[in-house]
């Protein structure tokens, strides 16, 4: 649901800090853990899409540590530079190991494929630098609302994402961002009708409720 943007790492220097390496050191343990953790001979479809999961969660959990209010602003973008180009590697693999599991309809779908497959490669897409691969998926995913293949919250946040991305305001209001130093929704499009939008597409939590999730307002690092 965020979109944090370190608009910073392009201008920022390296800082030699020994919390930064010690942090950066423990991330590239935790992945490598993931990577070489061992695979069946003849792995299920869900456990392919379980590993491309668990390899971007661990990158998740560690990243947030660039936010860490007890690091500088000078560490916070330090580890941000030494983790994220590791990341956006990781994502563009996942990317392309996801398309090479999708099912010939295009998409998966709860009834057929179960849960654990459908919400884990909806993970991958939401975090995958192919911002057409996005948008084609969420057309997959529109043609299945409704029918109990796919989750409503996971297509409103595919959707924002994709309409947030090509610079428009979003329609379901699940993306925030770090503005002048607090957590915020992005801008919504009729925002007076949003909380009707999300129960057309049967989404029942309201904005309210996805703010109070999210801690709106909390303080947070660009």
């Amino acid at each position: 649901m965020l979109m944090l943007l370190p608009m910073a790492l392009a201008i920022a220097g390296p800082v030699q800090d020994d919390v930064v390496a010690r942090y950066a050191a423990e991330w590239e343990a935790a992945v490598a853990e993931v990577e070489r953790a061992p695979q069946p001979d003849h792995p299920t479809l869900a456990q392919k899409v379980a590993r491309l999961v668990a390899l971007d969660e661990i990158t998740r959990q560690h990243m947030w540590r660039a936010g860490d209010p007890a690091l500088s602003p000078a560490q916070q973008i330090a580890l941000s530079l030494k983790i994220g180009p590791r990341m956006s590697a990781i994502d563009a693999a996942n990317t392309e190991a996801l398309k090479a599991l999708l099912p010939a309809d295009g998409w998966f779908r709860n009834r057929r494929d179960g849960r654990q497959v459908t919400h884990g490669a909806w993970l991958i897409v939401q975090h995958s630098p192919d911002d057409a691969f996005r948008t084609r998926i969420m057309g997959a995913m529109g043609e299945r609302l409704g029918k109990g293949d796919v989750d409503a919250m996971d297509f409103a946040l595919t959707t924002d994402r994709v309409v947030v991305h090509q610079g428009g305001p979003q329609v379901f209001g699940s993306q925030a961002g770090c503005i002048a130093g607090k957590l915020t929704i992005l801008p919504i499009a009729d925002p007076e009708h949003v909380d009707e939008r999300r129960a057309r597409i049967g989404w029942a939590k309201t904005l309210a409720e996805t703010k109070g999730d999210l801690e709106i307002g909390k303080p947070c690092a660009m």
